[in-house]
C-alpha cells in the first residue's frame, strides 16, 4: 500500500515538473521570437521588461518618434554672432555678449547655433525666467553626477560653460550615441510628454524660430 502511494506521489511530482518545464519553454520561445522573455516566477516582471527595453542602447522614449525627414540640428551656422547677440538683447537676456561663444561652440560640435539659441529661448525666455536665472543653463539640463546641482538642474559658473555643455550633450549623446539628429527626434527624448512637457509645441517653437532667422539671413 505504502509502495503504491509512494509510486503515485513520484508520478504526480514528475507530471508537475513536466508541466512547469512546458510553461518555461513556452515563455522562452516567445522571448526568442522577439518578445522580451518574462519568467512566470519573477516577482516583478515589469522590471525585466524595462531592462530589456534598454539593452539595445536606445532611450526608452525614443520610440515616440521615428522621423528622419525633420529639421536637422547638424550643420554649419545659419546665424551670425552679431545676430545671436541682437536676439538675446531683444529678450533682455543676461547672456548678451555670448553670441561669439555660442557661434564658436556650434562650429566646434557641428551643431547649427540657431538651435542652441532656440532651445534657450523656449526653456527660459533666454535666461530671464525660471531656474536658468541662477543656473546659467541654456537648456535646463537635469543634473547628473559630477555637476553642481540646483533644484535638480545643472548649475554652471558662466553662461559660456552652460552653452558648451548643451552642445556637448546634444552632439555626444543625442547625435553620436543615439543617432537622433532632427528636432522631431531629439525633443521627445529631451523634453518628453511624461515630464509634463508640451513636446509638439516645443518642436513647433524651435522650428518657427530657426526658420524665421534663416529667412531673415537670406
Amino acid at each position: 500500500m505504502y509502495a503504491l502511494e509512494e509510486g503515485l506521489g513520484l508520478r504526480r511530482a514528475l507530471l508537475i515538473g513536466l508541466a512547469m518545464l512546458a510553461v518555461w519553454a513556452f515563455f522562452f520561445v516567445k522571448g526568442q521570437q522577439g518578445a522580451p522573455f518574462i519568467s512566470p516566477w519573477r516577482a516583478d516582471p515589469n522590471q525585466q521588461v524595462a531592462a530589456a527595453a534598454q539593452d539595445d542602447g536606445t532611450p526608452l522614449v525614443a520610440t515616440f518618434v521615428a522621423q528622419k525627414d525633420g529639421l536637422s540640428v547638424v550643420g554649419p551656422p545659419t546665424i551670425s554672432p552679431q545676430q545671436i547677440d541682437e536676439i538675446l538683447r531683444s529678450y533682455g537676456s543676461p547672456a548678451v555678449g555670448t553670441g561669439q561663444a555660442m557661434y564658436d561652440f556650434g562650429i566646434q560640435y557641428g551643431i547649427d547655433p540657431a538651435f542652441c539659441l532656440a532651445f534657450f529661448i523656449h526653456e527660459s525666455t533666454a535666461g530671464t525666467r525660471g531656474v536658468a536665472t541662477v543656473t546659467k543653463s541654456v537648456g535646463n539640463i537635469r543634473t547628473t553626477p559630477g555637476y553642481e546641482d540646483y533644484q535638480g538642474y545643472r548649475r554652471y559658473s558662466s553662461w559660456e560653460e552652460g552653452i558648451e555643455d548643451w552642445y556637448k550633450l546634444i552632439r555626444e549623446l543625442y547625435v553620436d550615441e543615439w543617432g537622433l539628429t532632427t528636432v522631431e527626434e531629439i525633443l521627445p527624448v529631451y523634453a518628453p510628454p511624461a515630464d509634463n512637457n508640451d513636446t509638439p509645441a516645443y518642436i513647433n517653437t524651435v522650428r518657427r524660430l530657426v526658420e524665421s532667422w534663416r529667412r531673415a539671413g537670406e
